[in-house]
Order: C-alpha cells, then structure tokens, then sequence
C-alpha cells in the first residue's frame, strides 16, 4: 500500500499554523519570522513532505523543470544525448520533462506551449529546420523576443539565432571522403535521409563537395534517401545496388543505423564488405562494433553534446549570455573492418 504524502496543511496542523502561513514560509517570505521558519522546516522533515514542483511553480511563476523535445527518443543518438541531459540536471536539482516532436513543426509548437504553461524558463529541443538561414514561423520569432531560452541540439544554423550545440559534422565528411580517396576509391555512393531536414541537408552537401575536390565519379545513381532505420537502409542499399550497373566501390551512409541495414542487404546479397564494397557511416553508437562486419564511423560526441546543451541553457536561464552562443564539437573517425582498399574493376 503507498502512505499518502503529507501535505501543506498536515505540517500547519501539526504547528497550529495555516497551509498559506506554512507555504509562504518555505518560501521564506519577510512576513514570517525566522523561528516559525524553522519549525516548518523541522516539521517537514519529520513528515517526510515533499514540494510539488507543479503547484510550487504555479504559485512562484518558477519552476526546476526543463523541457526535451526532440523528434523521436528512441532514436540511439537522440537517446544518448537525452541520457546526458538527465543525468546533468538530476545532479544540479532540475527534472526533464521528455516529448516527441516527430518532424512536424506544429507538434513543436503544441508542446512548447504545454511547457510554458509548466511555468518552465527553457528547453532543449531539436525542431525540424530545413535550412540554415530559416524563416522562423511566428510562434518561434516570438520566443526570440520572450525570457523564455531554447537551446537546439543537433541543428547548426548560420548564424546561429537561438543557443545551439552540435558536433563537426562537416569536419567529419571530410575525414571520410580523404579516408576513402586515400584507399583508391573512385565511385562512392551516398545513402542520405529523409524527411530533409538540416542535418540531412548539410551533411549531403558537405558529401557533394568533397566528391567534387576529390574529382570523384559521381552520377544521380549514386545518391539513394531513406527513413533513418534500420529497414530503411536495407531498402536503400537494394535499390542502390540494382541501379548501378557500375557498382560503387564505397558507400556512405547519414546514420549508422542506416548503415546497419545497408551490412544486413550486403551480408544477405552476399556482398563481400570491404573486399566488393566499403562501407563508413556517421554517429558511434554502439551497434556498429557489434555488426558481424564491424562499421567504421565518425564517432561524434551524443553524450556531451547533451551534457553541454544542459549546461548552457542554465547559463542563459541565469543571465550569462546576451547572444546566441554556439558550440560546435569535435569528431572522429573510427576505422573498423567495414573500410579495406578499393577492388580493381
């Protein structure tokens, strides 16, 4: 059987005090003396009574909750980056509060405003932005021009509007493309996401780029898009392979849990990875050491990623920063089995 919780009005009659008398002295309103105080606080201890932050917050017009919304929490990058969020604010006093935006903007809207109403100051979120100079729909200007503090993770707009934190992902396509070029590789596919929201976007540009630097091969053949699952990259791989005639030498991939289902499609055509095909994805989540080949990756930095996005939204909650600050974190590419030397076609 659960006890039942005391309450405000158990500690005022323990005390002979009323509930409005013993809450404004937790409050340690000037209007109650610093004895009575002190009796409230040895009463609450005793009685074991525990604030509730949702009524606190209604009457304070402050609250120790933070807001998370990203577009899908079981997703291995954004559940780490979550993780981290957590454990940061459970050891500074401050409770999550954890929603799924999927990729629609007026999900976003809805759910910020549910948090706002929490009297929350801020949120990390992860909204679905296509472009790095977006045109930000009202509801988003007008937090702009609120004391309510957003921090995006994973979204680097150019220049940065709101607080943002994200890994070097340009940095590591490069370190990718230099990778697969040292090893002969001329024709590399690329197997991007969907919908195209502005990691996606960047990322396939940055790829685009290197192609052209390298003077790579490149035709519309070697591009395929996908959901970021694992069946999605499966899919992706089977229509990439059946539609080239010249078959690619290497394949990038958006995620690594599109990589995963692309290794599962070769393994099953059976498709010798790396001595037919070369396969180097983004992320670093665990999966990928684990496949039957194991994946070469850029390993970015999900937990810190959360742990400083954390930590900067407290900073601007409490006045520290005027501008919109950006933080952009370091990669590194991680070669595993999945990477050899281009075939001789």
């Amino acid at each position: 059987m659960v006890k039942k919780k005391a309450t405000l009005r158990d500690i005022g009659n323990k005390l002979g005090l009323s509930a409005m008398t013993v809450s404004l002295a937790l409050r340690d309103h000037p209007r109650i003396p610093e004895s009575t105080r002190e009796k409230v606080r040895a009463a609450m201890r005793e009685l074991r009574y525990e604030p509730n932050q949702v009524a606190r917050a209604l009457a304070t017009g402050k609250s120790n909750l933070i807001g998370v919304i990203v577009p899908n929490s079981s997703d291995p990058y954004y559940a780490e980056v979550i993780r981290a969020i957590d454990e940061a604010a459970s050891a500074t006093g401050y409770h999550v509060l954890l929603s799924n935006g999927s990729y629609d903007m007026d999900k976003y809207d809805e759910r910020v405003r549910d948090m706002m109403a929490l009297h929350m100051r801020g949120i990390v979120a992860a909204p679905p932005l296509t472009s790095e100079r977006p045109r930000l729909p009202r509801f988003w200007q007008g937090l702009l021009e609120s004391d309510f503090h957003v921090v995006l993770v994973n979204r680097q707009l150019r220049p940065p509007i709101f607080h943002q934190v994200a890994a070097d992902y340009m940095a590591g396509v490069k370190l990718v493309v230099e990778a697969l070029a040292e090893r002969g590789h001329r024709r590399i596919a690329y197997i991007s996401g969907t919908p195209a929201m502005l990691p996606i976007r960047q990322r396939l540009a940055a790829f685009q780029r290197q192609v052209k630097k390298f003077h790579l091969d490149w035709e519309d053949s070697l591009l395929e898009c996908c959901e970021l699952t694992f069946a999605g990259g499966a899919s992706a791989g089977r229509r990439l392979w059946a539609a080239n005639r010249r078959k690619p030498t290497a394949i990038v991939t958006f995620s690594d849990t599109v990589a995963v289902g692309l290794l599962k499609f070769l393994h099953d055509a059976r498709i010798d990875v790396p001595r037919k095909v070369s396969v180097v994805s983004f992320d670093g989540i665990a999966v990928g050491e684990f496949t039957h080949t194991s994946l070469s990756t850029v390993v970015t930095p999900m937990y810190e990623i959360g742990k400083q996005a954390f930590h900067l939204l407290i900073e601007a909650m409490d006045g520290q920063h005027t501008k919109p600050q950006s933080l952009i974190l370091p990669v590194k590419l991680v070669l595993r089995e999945s990477i050899g030397q281009a075939p001789n076609r």
